[in-house]
Protein backbone atom coordinates (compact mmCIF):
# COMPACT_ATOMS: atom_id res chain seq x y z
CA UNK A 1 0.00 0.00 0.00
CA UNK A 2 1.56 3.44 -0.96
CA UNK A 3 2.50 6.13 1.42
CA UNK A 4 2.63 9.83 0.58
CA UNK A 5 4.94 9.67 3.53
CA UNK A 6 7.27 7.38 1.63
CA UNK A 7 8.42 10.55 0.38
CA UNK A 8 9.76 12.49 3.24
CA UNK A 9 13.43 13.51 2.74
CA UNK A 10 13.72 10.93 0.10
CA UNK A 11 16.31 10.87 -2.52
CA UNK A 12 15.71 10.57 -6.52
CA UNK A 13 17.04 10.60 -9.71
CA UNK A 14 15.52 10.74 -13.22
CA UNK A 15 17.14 8.41 -15.93
CA UNK A 16 16.64 8.21 -19.24
CA UNK A 17 18.06 5.58 -22.02
CA UNK A 18 20.89 7.91 -23.21
CA UNK A 19 23.78 5.44 -23.79
CA UNK A 20 27.69 6.27 -23.39
CA UNK A 21 30.13 5.90 -25.07
CA UNK A 22 29.13 5.70 -28.51
CA UNK A 23 29.41 1.91 -29.62
CA UNK A 24 28.87 1.12 -26.28
CA UNK A 25 25.79 -1.79 -25.05
CA UNK A 26 24.15 -1.35 -22.24
CA UNK A 27 25.68 -4.15 -20.66
CA UNK A 28 29.23 -3.13 -22.18
CA UNK A 29 31.55 -3.20 -18.82
CA UNK A 30 32.69 0.52 -19.94
CA UNK A 31 28.86 2.10 -20.36
CA UNK A 32 27.21 4.63 -18.46
CA UNK A 33 24.89 2.06 -17.15
CA UNK A 34 27.00 -0.77 -15.91
CA UNK A 35 28.81 2.20 -14.03
CA UNK A 36 25.72 2.73 -12.46
CA UNK A 37 25.14 -1.32 -11.21
CA UNK A 38 28.84 -2.01 -10.45
CA UNK A 39 29.85 1.41 -8.51
CA UNK A 40 26.01 0.73 -6.20
CA UNK A 41 24.71 4.47 -7.65
CA UNK A 42 21.16 2.52 -7.49
CA UNK A 43 21.30 1.87 -3.93
CA UNK A 44 21.84 5.60 -2.87
CA UNK A 45 17.97 6.03 -4.41
CA UNK A 46 14.79 6.28 -2.81
CA UNK A 47 12.67 6.74 -5.82
CA UNK A 48 13.69 6.40 -9.25
CA UNK A 49 12.08 8.01 -13.15
CA UNK A 50 12.93 6.66 -16.03
CA UNK A 51 11.84 7.93 -19.24
CA UNK A 52 10.80 8.36 -21.79
CA UNK A 53 7.10 7.23 -22.51
CA UNK A 54 4.09 8.02 -24.97
CA UNK A 55 0.75 7.86 -25.28
CA UNK A 56 -0.26 4.32 -27.69
CA UNK A 57 -3.14 4.83 -29.53
CA UNK A 58 -3.26 2.35 -31.95
CA UNK A 59 -6.18 0.56 -30.31
CA UNK A 60 -8.19 4.29 -30.26
CA UNK A 61 -10.54 2.69 -27.82
CA UNK A 62 -7.89 1.74 -25.18
CA UNK A 63 -4.70 3.99 -25.32
CA UNK A 64 -2.23 2.90 -23.22
CA UNK A 65 1.22 3.46 -22.16
CA UNK A 66 4.25 3.27 -24.55
CA UNK A 67 7.97 2.97 -24.59
CA UNK A 68 11.10 3.05 -26.87
CA UNK A 69 13.41 2.41 -23.74
CA UNK A 70 14.41 -1.13 -24.53
CA UNK A 71 16.35 -1.03 -21.22
CA UNK A 72 13.73 -0.75 -18.96
CA UNK A 73 13.66 -4.36 -18.08
CA UNK A 74 17.27 -4.07 -17.43
CA UNK A 75 17.33 -0.72 -15.09
CA UNK A 76 14.12 -1.74 -13.22
CA UNK A 77 16.42 -5.25 -12.57
CA UNK A 78 19.44 -3.75 -11.33
CA UNK A 79 17.82 -0.89 -8.91
CA UNK A 80 15.48 -3.34 -7.26
CA UNK A 81 18.80 -5.91 -6.88
CA UNK A 82 20.80 -2.80 -4.96
CA UNK A 83 17.45 -1.37 -3.14
CA UNK A 84 14.33 -3.84 -3.38
CA UNK A 85 12.07 -1.04 -1.72
CA UNK A 86 12.87 1.63 -4.08
CA UNK A 87 10.16 3.60 -6.06
CA UNK A 88 10.46 3.71 -9.88
CA UNK A 89 7.86 6.05 -12.22
CA UNK A 90 7.35 5.60 -15.58
CA UNK A 91 8.39 9.29 -16.56
CA UNK A 92 5.83 10.25 -19.52
CA UNK A 93 7.68 12.29 -22.49
CA UNK A 94 6.55 16.04 -23.53
CA UNK A 95 5.81 16.53 -27.21
CA UNK A 96 3.14 17.81 -29.66
CA UNK A 97 1.78 14.27 -30.51
CA UNK A 98 1.37 13.37 -26.74
CA UNK A 99 -0.64 16.49 -25.67
CA UNK A 100 -2.40 16.45 -29.10
CA UNK A 101 -3.22 12.50 -27.97
CA UNK A 102 -4.24 13.72 -24.58
CA UNK A 103 -6.49 15.91 -25.06
CA UNK A 104 -8.41 13.30 -27.55
CA UNK A 105 -8.76 10.86 -24.56
CA UNK A 106 -9.33 13.50 -21.95
CA UNK A 107 -12.47 14.82 -24.07
CA UNK A 108 -14.17 11.71 -23.62
CA UNK A 109 -14.97 10.79 -19.96
CA UNK A 110 -15.05 7.23 -21.24
CA UNK A 111 -12.05 7.02 -22.82
CA UNK A 112 -10.08 9.20 -20.06
CA UNK A 113 -11.08 6.15 -17.45
CA UNK A 114 -10.17 3.24 -19.97
CA UNK A 115 -6.60 5.30 -20.61
CA UNK A 116 -5.98 5.38 -16.69
CA UNK A 117 -7.09 2.08 -15.71
CA UNK A 118 -4.28 1.01 -18.51
CA UNK A 119 -1.94 3.35 -17.26
CA UNK A 120 -2.10 1.84 -13.87
CA UNK A 121 -2.08 -2.21 -15.54
CA UNK A 122 0.71 -1.04 -17.93
CA UNK A 123 2.64 -0.27 -14.60
CA UNK A 124 1.74 -3.29 -12.73
CA UNK A 125 2.83 -5.23 -15.96
CA UNK A 126 6.22 -3.52 -16.23
CA UNK A 127 7.54 -3.72 -12.64
CA UNK A 128 6.56 -0.18 -11.88
CA UNK A 129 5.49 2.06 -8.77
CA UNK A 130 3.98 4.95 -10.32
CA UNK A 131 3.74 7.15 -13.05
CA UNK A 132 5.11 10.95 -13.67
CA UNK A 133 4.51 13.47 -15.56
CA UNK A 134 6.62 15.77 -17.15
CA UNK A 135 4.47 19.37 -16.85
CA UNK A 136 6.47 21.25 -19.51
CA UNK A 137 5.27 22.73 -22.93
CA UNK A 138 3.60 21.19 -24.61
CA UNK A 139 1.76 19.09 -22.42
CA UNK A 140 1.42 22.34 -19.90
CA UNK A 141 -0.68 23.93 -22.48
CA UNK A 142 -3.51 21.58 -21.41
CA UNK A 143 -6.15 23.40 -19.30
CA UNK A 144 -6.89 23.68 -15.60
CA UNK A 145 -9.50 21.74 -16.46
CA UNK A 146 -7.83 19.11 -18.47
CA UNK A 147 -5.09 18.80 -16.47
CA UNK A 148 -8.25 18.25 -13.00
CA UNK A 149 -9.65 15.70 -15.41
CA UNK A 150 -6.78 13.94 -16.14
CA UNK A 151 -5.28 13.26 -12.50
CA UNK A 152 -8.49 12.66 -10.89
CA UNK A 153 -9.01 9.48 -13.28
CA UNK A 154 -5.37 8.69 -12.78
CA UNK A 155 -5.79 8.90 -8.82
CA UNK A 156 -8.96 6.94 -9.08
CA UNK A 157 -7.03 4.22 -11.07
CA UNK A 158 -4.26 4.73 -9.46
CA UNK A 159 -6.05 3.76 -5.64
CA UNK A 160 -3.99 2.65 -2.61
CA UNK A 161 -1.45 0.69 -5.28
CA UNK A 162 0.32 3.31 -7.85
CA UNK A 163 2.05 6.88 -7.06
CA UNK A 164 1.42 10.15 -8.90
CA UNK A 165 4.32 12.18 -9.55
CA UNK A 166 4.56 15.70 -11.40
CA UNK A 167 7.68 16.84 -12.49
CA UNK A 168 6.81 20.96 -13.59
CA UNK A 169 8.91 23.91 -14.64
CA UNK A 170 7.64 27.20 -14.81
CA UNK A 171 9.85 28.90 -17.13
CA UNK A 172 7.54 28.38 -20.02
CA UNK A 173 5.11 31.41 -19.32
CA UNK A 174 2.13 31.60 -16.89
CA UNK A 175 0.71 28.56 -18.20
CA UNK A 176 3.14 26.09 -16.45
CA UNK A 177 1.55 26.96 -13.62
CA UNK A 178 -1.35 28.26 -13.73
CA UNK A 179 -2.51 25.46 -16.09
CA UNK A 180 -2.48 23.25 -13.26
CA UNK A 181 -5.50 22.09 -11.36
CA UNK A 182 -4.30 22.72 -7.37
CA UNK A 183 -7.15 20.81 -6.39
CA UNK A 184 -6.52 17.60 -8.06
CA UNK A 185 -2.44 17.87 -7.60
CA UNK A 186 -3.00 18.04 -3.55
CA UNK A 187 -5.49 15.44 -3.71
CA UNK A 188 -3.66 12.92 -6.36
CA UNK A 189 0.25 14.16 -6.29
CA UNK A 190 2.36 11.82 -3.70
CA UNK A 191 5.45 14.20 -4.69
CA UNK A 192 5.50 16.98 -6.80
CA UNK A 193 9.29 17.07 -8.31
CA UNK A 194 10.37 20.79 -8.83
CA UNK A 195 12.67 21.13 -12.04
CA UNK A 196 14.62 23.92 -10.22
CA UNK A 197 16.78 24.75 -12.61
CA UNK A 198 13.92 25.94 -15.01
CA UNK A 199 12.09 27.74 -11.74
CA UNK A 200 12.96 31.24 -10.96
CA UNK A 201 10.37 31.12 -8.11
CA UNK A 202 9.42 27.96 -6.62
CA UNK A 203 6.95 30.07 -4.04
CA UNK A 204 4.85 30.67 -7.05
CA UNK A 205 3.31 27.09 -7.04
CA UNK A 206 2.33 27.59 -3.35
CA UNK A 207 0.61 31.20 -4.36
CA UNK A 208 -1.32 29.14 -7.14
CA UNK A 209 -2.58 26.54 -3.91
CA UNK A 210 -0.35 23.64 -4.55
CA UNK A 211 0.28 22.19 -0.89
CA UNK A 212 3.82 22.99 0.15
CA UNK A 213 4.12 19.59 1.75
CA UNK A 214 4.65 17.99 -1.68
CA UNK A 215 7.06 20.06 -3.48
CA UNK A 216 11.01 18.51 -4.11
CA UNK A 217 13.60 20.27 -5.24
CA UNK A 218 15.42 19.12 -8.58
CA UNK A 219 19.27 19.32 -9.03
CA UNK A 220 20.89 19.79 -12.36
CA UNK A 221 23.50 17.66 -11.79
CA UNK A 222 24.27 17.68 -15.94
CA UNK A 223 25.34 21.37 -15.72
CA UNK A 224 27.58 20.15 -12.99
CA UNK A 225 25.97 21.37 -10.36
CA UNK A 226 27.66 19.68 -7.26
CA UNK A 227 25.89 17.55 -4.91
CA UNK A 228 26.81 20.03 -2.03
CA UNK A 229 25.32 22.93 -3.79
CA UNK A 230 22.11 20.92 -4.54
CA UNK A 231 21.77 20.39 -0.76
CA UNK A 232 22.56 24.08 0.24
CA UNK A 233 19.62 25.09 -2.66
CA UNK A 234 17.25 22.20 -0.76
CA UNK A 235 18.45 23.19 3.17
CA UNK A 236 17.60 26.87 2.30
CA UNK A 237 13.62 25.40 1.54
CA UNK A 238 11.24 27.84 -0.21
CA UNK A 239 10.08 31.45 1.00
CA UNK A 240 6.94 32.94 0.45
CA UNK A 241 5.04 35.59 2.75
CA UNK A 242 7.65 35.88 5.00
CA UNK A 243 7.55 31.98 5.60
CA UNK A 244 10.02 29.32 5.11
CA UNK A 245 8.88 25.80 3.84
CA UNK A 246 11.28 23.30 3.72
CA UNK A 247 11.12 20.94 0.37
CA UNK A 248 10.15 17.56 0.74
CA UNK A 249 12.58 15.80 -1.38
CA UNK A 250 15.28 15.75 -3.82
CA UNK A 251 15.66 14.58 -7.19
CA UNK A 252 18.20 15.00 -9.65
CA UNK A 253 18.48 15.09 -13.30
CA UNK A 254 20.00 12.92 -14.33
CA UNK A 255 22.51 9.24 -14.13
CA UNK A 256 23.34 8.66 -17.41
CA UNK A 257 24.32 12.19 -19.89
CA UNK A 258 27.26 12.66 -21.92
CA UNK A 259 28.60 14.39 -18.23
CA UNK A 260 27.33 10.82 -16.37
CA UNK A 261 31.27 10.06 -14.31
CA UNK A 262 30.46 13.31 -12.61
CA UNK A 263 26.24 13.01 -12.06
CA UNK A 264 27.11 9.81 -10.45
CA UNK A 265 29.74 10.45 -8.34
CA UNK A 266 27.67 13.04 -6.77
CA UNK A 267 24.73 10.97 -6.66
CA UNK A 268 27.02 9.01 -4.57
CA UNK A 269 27.52 11.85 -1.98
CA UNK A 270 24.06 13.41 -1.91
CA UNK A 271 22.83 11.03 0.84
CA UNK A 272 25.05 12.01 3.28
CA UNK A 273 24.34 15.73 3.07
CA UNK A 274 20.53 14.89 3.01
CA UNK A 275 20.25 12.48 6.31
CA UNK A 276 24.05 12.38 7.88
CA UNK A 277 24.66 8.68 6.19
CA UNK A 278 27.13 7.72 5.55
CA UNK A 279 30.46 9.65 6.55
CA UNK A 280 32.50 7.19 4.62
CA UNK A 281 32.11 5.95 1.18
CA UNK A 282 33.71 2.79 -0.23
CA UNK A 283 35.13 2.66 -3.74
CA UNK A 284 37.02 0.11 -5.89
CA UNK A 285 37.74 0.87 -9.56
CA UNK A 286 38.70 -2.64 -9.88
CA UNK A 287 34.86 -3.72 -9.62
CA UNK A 288 34.51 -1.75 -13.31
CA UNK A 289 37.94 -2.57 -14.75
CA UNK A 290 37.98 -6.38 -13.77
CA UNK A 291 34.60 -6.84 -15.87
CA UNK A 292 36.30 -5.30 -18.85
CA UNK A 293 36.91 -7.82 -21.82
CA UNK A 294 40.46 -6.54 -22.55
CA UNK A 295 42.97 -5.62 -19.89
CA UNK A 296 43.33 -1.70 -19.57
CA UNK A 297 46.05 0.89 -18.25
CA UNK A 298 45.06 3.80 -16.73
CA UNK A 299 45.57 6.61 -19.34
CA UNK A 300 45.01 9.49 -17.04
CA UNK A 301 44.46 10.71 -13.64
CA UNK A 302 43.00 13.89 -12.55
CA UNK A 303 43.96 14.95 -8.85
CA UNK A 304 41.95 17.78 -6.65
CA UNK A 305 43.75 19.13 -3.87
CA UNK A 306 43.84 21.76 -1.40
CA UNK A 307 44.96 21.37 1.75
CA UNK A 308 44.46 17.42 1.51
CA UNK A 309 43.90 15.68 -1.15
CA UNK A 310 39.74 15.66 -1.89
CA UNK A 311 39.27 13.38 -4.63
CA UNK A 312 40.98 11.23 -7.42
CA UNK A 313 39.75 9.99 -11.08
CA UNK A 314 40.80 7.72 -13.19
CA UNK A 315 40.65 7.32 -16.79
CA UNK A 316 41.88 3.73 -18.44
CA UNK A 317 42.08 2.58 -22.33
CA UNK A 318 42.07 -0.95 -23.44
CA UNK A 319 45.52 -2.43 -24.35
CA UNK A 320 44.30 -2.34 -28.01
CA UNK A 321 43.66 1.37 -27.47
CA UNK A 322 40.07 0.63 -28.91
CA UNK A 323 37.95 2.13 -26.14
CA UNK A 324 38.33 3.81 -22.75
CA UNK A 325 36.80 3.67 -19.46
CA UNK A 326 35.51 6.56 -17.61
CA UNK A 327 35.70 6.03 -14.24
CA UNK A 328 33.57 8.31 -10.99
CA UNK A 329 35.34 11.46 -9.10
CA UNK A 330 36.04 9.55 -5.73
CA UNK A 331 36.15 12.58 -3.50
CA UNK A 332 34.49 16.28 -3.23
CA UNK A 333 35.09 19.28 -5.36
CA UNK A 334 37.10 21.00 -3.11
CA UNK A 335 40.72 22.49 -3.98
CA UNK A 336 42.13 22.37 -7.25
CA UNK A 337 41.86 19.93 -9.92
CA UNK A 338 45.57 19.36 -11.92
CA UNK A 339 45.79 19.25 -15.66
CA UNK A 340 45.40 15.51 -16.12
CA UNK A 341 47.99 13.26 -15.50
CA UNK A 342 49.09 11.73 -18.95
CA UNK A 343 50.61 8.09 -18.21
CA UNK A 344 51.87 6.35 -21.70
CA UNK A 345 52.71 3.14 -20.24
CA UNK A 346 50.15 2.76 -17.27
CA UNK A 347 51.08 3.04 -13.98
CA UNK A 348 54.46 1.11 -11.93
CA UNK A 349 54.26 3.36 -8.75
CA UNK A 350 53.16 6.08 -6.65
CA UNK A 351 53.19 7.20 -2.85
CA UNK A 352 50.94 9.19 -0.94
CA UNK A 353 50.78 10.56 2.90
CA UNK A 354 47.86 9.75 5.31
CA UNK A 355 47.91 12.02 8.16
CA UNK A 356 45.13 13.50 11.02
CA UNK A 357 42.98 16.56 9.62
CA UNK A 358 40.54 18.35 11.86
CA UNK A 359 40.55 15.20 13.59
CA UNK A 360 40.20 12.72 10.98
CA UNK A 361 42.50 10.71 9.27
CA UNK A 362 42.71 11.31 5.30
CA UNK A 363 45.28 10.92 2.51
CA UNK A 364 47.42 14.43 3.12
CA UNK A 365 49.36 14.17 -0.24
CA UNK A 366 49.98 11.80 -3.24
CA UNK A 367 53.02 11.97 -5.54
CA UNK A 368 53.03 10.56 -9.13
CA UNK A 369 55.68 10.69 -11.50
CA UNK A 370 57.73 12.81 -9.41
CA UNK A 371 54.96 15.52 -8.39
CA UNK A 372 52.97 15.93 -5.60
CA UNK A 373 49.42 16.81 -4.85
CA UNK A 374 49.17 19.45 -3.40
CA UNK A 375 53.10 19.86 -3.92
CA UNK A 376 53.68 20.03 -0.16
CA UNK A 377 51.96 18.47 3.44
CA UNK A 378 50.62 21.24 5.39
CA UNK A 379 51.39 21.67 8.84
CA UNK A 380 47.40 21.35 9.25
CA UNK A 381 47.82 17.48 9.38
CA UNK A 382 49.37 15.64 12.31
CA UNK A 383 51.57 12.69 12.34
CA UNK A 384 52.02 12.49 8.31
CA UNK A 385 53.40 8.91 7.22
CA UNK A 386 54.81 7.97 4.22
CA UNK A 387 53.77 4.98 2.42
CA UNK A 388 55.10 3.67 -1.00
CA UNK A 389 53.39 1.45 -3.36
CA UNK A 390 55.14 -0.53 -6.23
CA UNK A 391 53.64 -2.99 -8.59
CA UNK A 392 55.18 -6.77 -8.21
CA UNK A 393 56.87 -8.04 -11.48
CA UNK A 394 54.49 -8.25 -14.15
CA UNK A 395 52.29 -6.03 -12.53
CA UNK A 396 50.58 -2.71 -13.30
CA UNK A 397 48.60 -0.70 -10.84
CA UNK A 398 45.19 -0.20 -13.10
CA UNK A 399 43.14 1.29 -10.50
CA UNK A 400 42.77 2.63 -7.32
CA UNK A 401 39.53 1.14 -4.05
CA UNK A 402 39.81 2.96 -0.97
CA UNK A 403 37.17 5.43 1.02
CA UNK A 404 36.37 8.89 0.60
CA UNK A 405 35.50 10.65 3.88
CA UNK A 406 33.07 13.62 5.06
CA UNK A 407 35.15 15.75 7.24
CA UNK A 408 33.79 18.95 9.82
CA UNK A 409 35.68 21.93 9.33
CA UNK A 410 36.35 24.35 11.41
CA UNK A 411 33.81 27.42 11.75
CA UNK A 412 31.26 25.18 10.61
CA UNK A 413 31.95 24.25 6.78
CA UNK A 414 32.60 20.81 5.73
CA UNK A 415 34.27 18.93 2.67
CA UNK A 416 34.41 15.37 1.44
CA UNK A 417 38.66 14.62 0.91
CA UNK A 418 40.21 10.95 0.15
CA UNK A 419 40.76 8.96 3.20
CA UNK A 420 42.13 5.82 2.27
CA UNK A 421 43.70 5.13 -1.23
CA UNK A 422 44.70 0.99 -2.36
CA UNK A 423 46.26 0.07 -5.75
CA UNK A 424 44.56 -2.47 -7.85
CA UNK A 425 46.64 -4.60 -9.84
CA UNK A 426 46.41 -5.60 -13.40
Amino acid sequence: MKKRASFAGAIGAWLTSELHPAGATYSSPNSNFSSIKLNGVYGTLDYLSIGWFGVDMSNPSSPTLSTSNTYLAQQVADARAQNPDIIIFALLAYTSQITTNLQTIIADPTLLTTFATNVADFLGNNGLNGFDIDWEQPTSSLTQAQCGAWLNALGAAFGDTYYLAVSASSNQGPSSVDNLNADAVNAHVDVFNLQSYWVSDPSVFIAHGINADLLGFGAYFESEVTALNAYQQYAAGIQYKGQQYPYQSMISWRLDSSNWPFEQSQQLLLRQYMTGQPNMVAFDDGAVLNAQTTPTLIKSIVIRSGDVVDAIQCTNASSDGLYAVQLLQHGGDGGNGNNPIDLTNGLAAFSYVTGSWYGQQVIAQITINGISYPDAVTSSVSNPQTHQVTAPAGKTIIAFSGQTQYVNLAGGGFTWVLAQINPVFG
